[in-house]
């Protein structure tokens, strides 16, 4: 739902931020209400007329609380005293929630969040989703678009302009034809002149010197737009994938893997294909239309009126048949973007596919998908294909109108519209045939506009999107040492949801530290923070006493080593994947990380060892051996900080024993950070942070926390309750007879 729904009677939505309705006020009282919220004020409006108005600071905090059969916003002054400001039925729940989420951020930092990401964004114009982007594709403007796109043929412009000279001298040449043959039929056919050979084979002569010219021409032409064609693709491909992989985890996680596969392979190319051809054509074939109308007009303004007589009407209908394929195209678009989702989600997933016996399913899905995208992609161009017969057939009439008018005049029955010879009239209709097909090639241009011109706004929506992490113009490449500040540290995924809230810790270098808690309090998120994979929303995390926003990223990264929890391995050998980090290291370093990770004792035995291909993901090797390759791949970058995500978790108990003690040895005089949900591996660590719902409830070692008894003490007991049971049910139970005694 969204957080604009509605507005009171006698209003418009423009005149607030939010507006949701709610139907219960008082004593249960039915009514219809809004809640409407501007930047400083909530409006309470009751059947069109306001009725309560709170300032945003009447109160300290703002709630909403579900009850039965309905839910209610409240805004409270303390546990104590609070007032209900409406109640509304559960369906509007989140919607309200989410306001009472905003507010409060502002009454905290001062800062009013406008526009709300609970649901994804629509176009003002057209309603639909944008899919994750901030311009609409179909009703942003096409010209500024295109635009954009002919931008990108700048470092080609001089090539560029050899193909567009040799196809503007080609149209020239082919406008000389229709005057040569009017000399041959006038001079020479017609009254059967044979005593001038000489000039009649010279007229033969260049007319073959036209099509000789034409063809070098053609060549040099089909070169040089090869050549952009070529270069364009590269480049648009190449900077799709750098903006990338330049953009914000908050980006990139508002976008799948197959949208993002879509724009760096088919809409780049798509582009590719249109500028070196159907651009480059639309300006010669401009120009074309413009030369030749001008030669006919010269010749007999009359004839030329009447063959120009249904260009306005052609024109009209195209105009209009363009906004309907328009929107069919974009159509086709999306369910070809839903279909690329669907085929890369069930590659990447085919073995849980496999394992869970669902191939049946996914393929219907497959194909209902596939069915979505030809349906819409031939809608559009049935829509086309009914409307270019009649639209080209209008267009010829003009045509015919040549051929009767010029017939009457070779006949001098229309003396007020002069004479022509039958020289003339063929030379007439071959410029007139040199008009109409320029014109019927730019009746098919919008055909190709609607559907490059989506396209073209998706590329060109990830070449300018911000990023939201960015190196500062004074940024500094620091050689760390690992000390590691969180001063008042907020961060939200949504800037007003915070995930962690105001957390100050201090973690000194050579020290090794555990980030403890329940799911979701925000361990992870301290990590990426440390990494920079987001920036904070208040506070700042600092190394060696330098802001890390001060740190180029590079500078930052290459310094931290990572094993994350999710292990991924990239496609090719196992020594390409530990050098990931270290392309440069020495087949000695490799095997001495390998070592330390326990890792060197598996490899060997692959079939080829080390030269061994892992396959898409690592999926050859067990989820054991490609922990411990990653772990390798970390140690062999000889980080000043490590952070372990769970980085054992894969790992069977003598394994991770094993693999425990060569982490040990790697971390001595390192910052180390692990997360991990078996406690007892983090017993040793000097020091112990406790987070609970995105706050630091305490810091100190395993055993001053157990004596405590706080919160970590809570996780402690509540695990060895959970593996106490797990015991007792794996063990067999004492006295048990066989099932058929």
């Amino acid at each position: 739902m969204n957080l604009l729904l509605s507005a009171p009677k006698g209003h418009e939505l423009s005149e607030f931020l939010f507006a949701l309705p709610f139907n219960l006020y008082g004593k249960a009282q039915k009514v219809d209400g809004h809640l409407c919220v501007t930047r400083s004020e909530i409006l309470v409006y009751i059947d069109g007329e306001l009725k309560d108005r709170y300032d945003f600071n009447d109160y300290e905090e703002y709630a909403c609380e579900q009850l039965v059969g309905c839910s209610m916003m409240v805004g409270r002054i303390d546990d104590r005293n609070q007032r209900c400001i409406c109640a509304f039925t559960n369906e509007n729940f989140i919607a309200f929630a989410e306001v009472c989420k905003i507010i409060n951020h502002y009454i905290t930092t001062g800062l009013l969040v406008e526009q709300s990401d609970i649901d994804e964004p629509k176009c003002p114009k057209c309603g639909l989703p944008l899919d994750g982007y901030s311009e609409c594709p179909y009703c942003a403007s096409k010209i500024k678009t295109f635009s954009k796109l002919f931008g990108r043929l700048k470092p080609y412009k001089g090539v560029f302009s050899i193909a567009i000279f040799c196809t503007i001298l080609s149209e020239l040449l082919n406008v000389v034809s229709p005057y040569i043959n009017r000399i041959l039929i006038d001079d020479y056919v017609q009254p059967q002149n044979t005593s001038h050979w000489l000039g009649f084979a010279a007229l033969c002569g260049a007319m073959l010197l036209v099509v000789v010219i034409n063809t070098f021409l053609d060549w040099a032409n089909m070169k040089a737009s090869r050549y952009v064609s070529l270069n364009l693709g590269q480049d648009l491909r190449q900077d799709v994938f750098n903006k990338t992989l330049d953009l914000s985890m908050s980006s990139i996680s508002k976008k799948t893997a197959g949208d993002l596969i879509n724009r760096v392979s088919n809409d780049a190319s798509k582009l590719q294909n249109f500028m070196t051809d159907y651009g480059k054509n639309a300006i010669v074939r401009i120009f074309s239309l413009v030369i030749v109308i001008i030669i006919i007009f010269a010749m007999n303004p009359k004839l030329a009126l009447l063959a120009v007589l249904p260009i306005p009407l052609v024109l009209l209908i195209v105009k209009r048949a363009y906004n309907t394929v328009h929107m069919y195209f974009g159509r086709a678009w999306r369910f070809s973007n839903a279909h690329s989702k669907l085929l890369h989600d069930a590659l990447n997933g085919i073995r849980v596919i496999k394992t869970c016996g669902t191939e049946e399913a996914e393929i219907e899905k497959y194909r209902v998908a596939s069915e979505k995208w030809a349906k819409a992609a031939s809608k559009a161009e049935i829509v086309w294909n009914l409307v270019w017969p009649f639209a080209d057939f209008t267009l010829t009439i003009g045509n015919y109108f040549v051929l009767y008018f010029g017939s009457l005049m070779i006949l001098q029955k229309i003396p007020s519209f002069g004479t022509l010879t039958l020289g003339e009239l063929i030379q007439f209709t071959s410029y007139v045939g040199m008009l109409y097909n320029p014109l019927r090639w730019l009746m098919q241009l919008p055909r190709q506009l609607a559907d490059v011109s989506i396209s073209a706004s998706k590329v060109f929506e990830i070449l300018e999107e911000s990023t939201d992490v960015r190196d500062d113009e004074n940024c500094v490449d620091l050689d760390i040492q690992g000390d590691i500040t969180f001063d008042h540290v907020f961060f939200g995924y949504k800037i007003y949801n915070p995930v962690l809230k105001d957390v100050t810790c201090k973690l000194e270098k050579g020290k090794m530290y555990g980030i403890v808690g329940h799911s979701g309090v925000g361990k992870s998120t301290m990590i990426n923070l440390i990494l920079r994979l987001y920036d904070v929303t208040q506070g700042s995390v600092s190394i060696d006493g330098v802001d890390i926003r001060k740190i180029s990223q590079k500078s930052l990264r290459s310094q931290v080593g990572v094993v994350l929890q999710e292990t991924y391995l990239f496609e090719g050998t196992v020594l390409e994947n530990i050098t990931y980090a270290k392309p440069d290291a020495t087949f000695e370093e490799i095997v001495s990380a390998a070592k330390i990770a326990h890792a060197h004792e598996f490899i060997t035995k692959l079939p080829d060892g080390y030269n061994t291909k892992v396959g898409n993901k690592g999926h050859t090797l067990s989820g054991g051996e490609r922990q411990r390759i990653a772990i390798a791949r970390a140690i062999l970058h000889n980080p000043k900080i490590i952070i372990l995500d769970e980085a054992t978790a894969s790992l069977d108990t003598e394994t991770e024993r094993q693999i425990q003690e060569g982490l040990n040895e790697l971390c001595k005089g390192r910052t180390t950070i692990a997360i991990a949900h078996r406690l007892s591996t983090l017993s040793n660590a000097d020091s112990l942070i406790v987070l609970d719902k995105g706050r630091l409830a305490e810091t100190g070692t395993h055993d001053e926390l157990m004596r405590k008894k706080g919160v970590y003490y809570g996780l402690v007991m509540a695990q060895r309750k959970t593996t106490k049971m797990k015991a007792v049910a794996q063990s067999p139970r004492p006295n048990a007879l066989p099932a058929n005694s």
